[in-house]
């Protein structure tokens, strides 16, 4: 198996090579590369006109170099720099495809283009997306027009598996829905309505045109789902194949006593009374996707809230303003029972600022590689290429994400940085994006008043007058390899995952993931130095890697590394097969 590792490794330093020191600038540029294949139907072959292709970098930025199919549905890619990209394709009226790709929601193979080289008879067969389609009925067997209707997939969020809107669609005046655009899966559907309001696109309630707002206070509907319950895990999921349209899907809400929520906001950075916005938002539900009430604020600054079914919220005050237009929030966890709450306020005020610097450390490391301790050959080191402060910013955010804005700051030239806004409590330090971050740089240390808050987290209590000190490393660990199938065939599209030792668990930034390509090889850098788990999937559900539970069934598969400063690694890993994956 060595042998094969050492083989595809080598053919690995083509695309990156770089010049060596002391040689002669190259007289020509590498021969640029080129693409060519045919989009198709799946089942049929039919060719498929007007499907859009991007062929995008892996590392760095750039515009896409893009495509369209004619009518025989074949494509030309050419003027191609070599080095490392995903392919997609799309097209209307179908599922969304990546190069190399087994399954509708498994990752495709990154495509590493040598220097002049031309792929010829490239063949994508798309997959016809589902339809899901039904009705939304009240209690009386009536139409219920202006309902939102969501169909949701299980998915990760820092660890945790929990359901994300994957489509949604309004109902028409018949109350009927139509949810298009589905790739083949699981969904469990869906539908949330309150009176005297209309849900449009981006989950934003409108009050519908000439309603009165209609019923009775004490009555409104909590989100349903299909086929009649209000609890997610009760729900009945809908298996879709390709190009399935399943209709009758039909969902009748079930009526909860509602309550009326009355309170005051003041802005204390204008001084004025209700110069902000009130939403109110499910708990378990990122704002990103869904807000189930959005209140009207007078001069007085009051607001009032109607038609809230029981549950766990957080309500929110938020105004955009200052010479940066940044985005300031007060935020209380509210629990609604059955009678109605009045006199809560809410108070919007500038958070706390964090000033600091932002540091480089050294140049690329350029130290000879070392064998690893199962004795696989590492890699020689190449530049990793140009770091622009510039283009980086600091965030600080509270470790379980959720409803809280996270304020981002752009990194000066001078490395000098200032986060605005922090809400109080504890928060995690990290640089970004990782676009940005060119070769082996990666975050290692941040440290306030001399204590240590990238590993222990920084604790915001109240103003803080020291100046946050940042250090990138250019010196970061690669751990490059090959995933094999236990035939000991190169397996394209395997998702290779690095995951830190568990008492460093907390720090997203620590976990790697890349996808192998066409030949098997796959590439992780800017590793910090320390204990680690390497895994290679055929499919696993995106961040799955993040939950430990889900960690220990394969503990038996894991293959331990210890990286340290400047390491370049060389790994053989076997494919875990998708029928050994987490089930749904």
């Amino acid at each position: 198996m060595r042998t094969v590792l050492a083989a595809i490794l080598f053919l690995a330093s083509f695309p990156a090579a770089a010049q060596q020191p002391g040689q002669p600038p190259a007289e020509k540029p590498p021969e640029k590369c080129t693409l060519e294949g045919q989009v198709v139907k799946a089942g049929s072959g039919e060719p498929l006109k007007k499907a859009r292709l991007a062929l995008s970098k892996v590392e760095g930025r750039g515009e896409p170099v893009r495509a369209v199919t004619g009518a025989d549905g074949r494509f030309l890619l050419e003027d191609i720099e070599p080095g490392r990209y995903r392919l997609y394709v799309e097209r209307n009226g179908y599922v969304r495809q990546e190069y190399s790709q087994r399954q509708p929601n498994s990752p495709g193979a990154i495509l590493t283009l040598l220097p002049g080289q031309r792929l010829r008879d490239l063949v994508f067969k798309l997959i016809p997306a589902a339809v899901v389609a039904g009705r939304v009925y009240d209690e009386d067997g009536e139409p219920v027009p202006g309902a939102m209707v969501q169909a949701h997939r299980y998915g990760y969020d820092r660890g945790r598996r929990q359901l994300f809107p994957a489509e949604q669609a309004s109902t028409d005046d018949r109350g009927e829905y139509r949810l298009f655009g589905l790739a083949p899966g699981s969904y469990y559907i869906s539908a949330t309505y309150t009176p005297g309001t209309s849900y449009m696109a981006m989950g934003r309630a409108m009050t519908m045109r000439g309603g009165l707002g209609g019923g009775p206070e004490e009555e409104s509907y909590a989100p349903t789902y299909y086929p009649g319950t209000n609890d997610p895990d009760r729900a009945t999921a809908m298996d879709v194949r390709g190009g399935d349209e399943v209709g009758g899907v039909d969902i009748l809400l079930l009526p909860m006593r509602a309550v009326r929520i009355r309170g005051r906001v003041f802005n204390a950075i204008t001084g004025k009374p209700g110069d902000a916005s009130v939403h109110l938002f499910p708990r378990k539900t990122s704002f990103r996707f869904f807000s189930q009430n959005e209140a009207r604020v007078d001069e007085q600054g009051r607001f009032e809230i109607r038609r809230v079914t029981p549950g766990s919220n957080v309500l929110t005050a938020q105004w955009f303003g200052g010479e940066e237009r940044e985005i300031y929030v007060a935020s209380l966890p509210l629990e609604v029972g059955d009678t109605n709450m009045e006199g809560i306020e809410l108070v919007v005020t500038r958070g706390v600022e964090v000033s600091g610097r932002l540091r480089v450390e050294g140049a690329p490391a350029t130290s000879p590689a070392r064998a690893d301790e199962q004795g696989t050959e590492g890699q020689s080191e190449t530049s990793p290429g140009p770091l622009k402060l510039t283009e980086l910013h600091v965030a600080i955010r509270p470790p379980e994400g959720g409803l809280s804005f996270s304020p981002l700051a752009a990194v000066k030239k001078d490395g000098t940085f200032s986060v605005k806004n922090l809400s109080t409590g504890e928060h995690r330090v990290s640089v970004g994006p990782q676009a940005a971050l060119p070769g082996d740089y990666y975050l290692k240390s941040a440290r306030l008043a001399g204590d240590d808050v990238l590993e222990e987290g920084l604790t915001v209590a109240g103003p803080v007058q020291d100046t946050l000190e940042l250090v990138l490393s250019a010196a970061g660990g690669r751990v490059d390899g090959v995933v094999l199938t236990e035939e000991g065939k190169p397996f394209s599209g395997a998702r290779v995952v690095l995951v830190p030792d568990e008492r460093r668990r907390k720090r997203d930034d620590l976990f790697k993931t890349t996808a192998t390509d066409q030949y098997g090889r796959f590439s992780l850098r800017g590793i910090a130095p320390g204990d680690y788990q390497l895994y290679a999937w055929e499919n696993i559900e995106p961040g799955a890697q993040m939950d430990s539970e889900f960690l220990r069934r394969y503990e038996k598969q894991k293959t331990d590394v210890r990286v340290r400063e400047g390491d370049r690694l060389a790994q053989e890993l076997t494919v875990i097969p998708a029928e050994d994956a987490w089930p749904e």
